[in-house]
């Protein structure tokens, strides 16, 4: 699994470098990174802290047209989180342990965000904030922290944390 997840991402970075040297850029209202705790809050009209800590939870909020993402959890309390708005974004998140907490937020079009924890007490957030970005959050081990904010076009960004 975790071969096939390494040559994934490799694949999703490759086509991304590649497709955005001709990406055609349009005006995308920047916004400044912000805290997903905080947008959990704005977003979904209760803090995490209400959420029941026994129930793994996921929720997806999709604006534009042909959009993708998965959310596949395993063990206990987790929370996973998606926001993309524009066309054509991809967030694909897998949790596995116990005590995870992960986000996406995108607004923008093509951009491609991915989280892979497996282990305990792990967080991981990615925001986007553009068209044509990469993000890869992989953490195996426990009690690991990981923030992506890209704010942009193009970006591309990988963080392995943990135990190969």
């Amino acid at each position: 699994m975790k071969q096939r997840f390494t040559s994934f991402v490799l694949v999703v970075l490759m086509i991304g470098l590649l497709s955005s040297a001709s990406v055609h850029a349009h005006s995308t209202e920047l916004m400044q990174p912000i805290d997903l705790g905080d947008w959990f809050n704005d977003f979904f009209q209760s803090s995490e802290d209400e959420a029941k800590n026994s129930v793994n939870q996921a929720y997806v909020y999709q604006d534009g047209f042909e959009n993708n993402s998965e959310q596949v959890q395993d063990g206990e309390n987790h929370r996973a989180y998606i926001y993309q708005n524009g066309d054509g974004n991809v967030a694909t998140q897998w949790q596995s342990g116990a005590g995870h907490w992960a986000g996406v937020y995108q607004v923008g079009n093509r951009n491609v965000a991915m989280t892979n924890q497996v282990g305990t007490s792990n967080w991981a957030g990615i925001y986007q904030v553009g068209n044509a970005n990469t993000a890869s959050i992989q953490q195996s081990g426990n009690g690991f922290f990981a923030l992506v904010t890209q704010v942009g076009n193009g970006n591309s960004a990988v963080i392995v944390q943990g135990k190969n």
